[in-house]
């Protein structure tokens, strides 16, 4: 008969899963040690190195801007530059001298390296800014739609199960001094864009010196100068950096056909099962086969989805489960017995009351 045929076989259902999951968990130690290092920084481009540039030239003697010793010497070294000479007065006039001219150059290895730090920073900084986030987030949004319809004999039965949950958190940093990221970003960039106004980068900049490449150069200045030594430790950092930020994304849309909707269909089948019990006049034998038939399927299920699970650990685990729902109930019961023999005895005792009441009125 159709009624013999089992629930599941008759089943025709589709189980849809929406599935929104970012985990992103972003590290900011290179924030840190940014800020950490910024200071030693300013404190190079506000003292920058220089060293003198000496450009000689013979000239005319009335383009001399200044005779220096060294014009003197080298005039002793060159007769020939010399037009006339008064032996009475020993007055010696040259045609020509030698004119030095003394100019101060930021152009240094060491001015070289800072500035080629400085690129290399905003270049990494707006790198990282743009691939790290704010705050971390964490954020698992589920829409499951369940719908599934049976025929048992003449009767037809339906159900459909919407179940939406989601699990969001969000951590976002504050530091010592009660800055969130987003305001020490802004720090670190406004700090860098007046870097980039200096007069050594800019005077670098229009010089277009050629940038420096690792390893960096093991000068007197570098190697003893404290501010250089956080810098080289900073383009150390950038050069070896390895982000260790987490980011984890599963935006899917699918049908489930596997183990999850198989429970699914099981779940029907047992919510089918508790509602025979309204009104119904199931035989004890018909309830007896279709418990049967949700075990077997509940044990199936359970052994494909874990192929390690051994048949002595499932019975331990559905006794266990039984005897705490034994428990639970036996406890529910006493519950109610004694709410009711407490009601009772309330209404005994107000019976004697009026009892005694009446008795002394006669």
């Amino acid at each position: 008969m159709e009624e013999e045929k089992s629930f599941l076989e008759n089943v025709n259902s589709t189980l849809k899963i929406d599935r929104d999951y970012v985990n992103e968990q972003f590290d900011y130690e290179w924030l840190e040690k940014i800020e950490e290092t910024l200071p030693y920084i300013d404190n190079i481009l506000r003292n920058p190195k220089r060293f003198i540039i000496n450009e000689e030239e013979v000239v005319k003697v009335e383009l001399a801007k200044k005779t220096t010793v060294e014009s003197v010497i080298h005039l002793t070294q060159h007769t020939n530059l010399i037009q006339d000479f008064d032996e009475k007065t020993g007055d010696v006039k040259p045609s020509k001298v030698l004119n030095i001219l003394r100019d101060e150059s930021l152009d240094t290895y060491e001015n070289r390296f800072v500035y080629t730090l400085i690129e290399n920073l905003t270049h990494f900084f707006d790198d990282r800014t743009r691939t790290t986030g704010t705050k971390s987030q964490f954020r698992d949004k589920k829409i499951i739609k369940y719908t599934a319809n049976t025929k048992i004999g003449t009767e037809t039965v339906e159900i459909n199960i919407d179940v939406n949950s989601l699990n969001k958190n969000e951590n976002e940093v504050i530091d010592d001094l009660g800055q969130s990221i987003p305001q020490r970003l802004t720090a670190v960039k406004t700090q860098l864009d007046g870097f980039r106004a200096t007069e050594l980068y800019r005077t670098l900049t229009k010089l277009h010196v050629p940038p420096v490449r690792s390893p960096i150069r093991k000068t007197n200045v570098i190697l003893k100068n404290p501010n250089f030594q956080k810098a080289e430790e900073l383009w150390n950092y950038i050069q070896l950096f390895v982000s260790k930020d987490k980011r984890e994304v599963d935006k899917s849309d699918y049908y489930e056909t596997g183990v999850i909707k198989q429970n699914y269909d099981n779940a029907f089948d047992l919510i089918y099962t508790y509602n025979q019990q309204i009104g119904s006049n199931t035989s004890k034998a018909s309830f007896e086969r279709r418990v049967s038939e949700m075990s077997e399927a509940f044990i199936n299920n359970l052994l494909e989805s874990n192929e390690n699970a051994t048949i002595d650990y499932i019975k331990e685990t559905i006794i266990k489960k039984i005897d705490k729902i034994k428990e639970i109930n036996e406890k529910r019961y006493e519950t109610i017995l004694s709410t009711f023999d407490d009601k009772l005895d309330r209404e005994l005792n107000n019976f004697n009351n009026l009892v005694n009441f009446l008795t002394k009125e006669d």
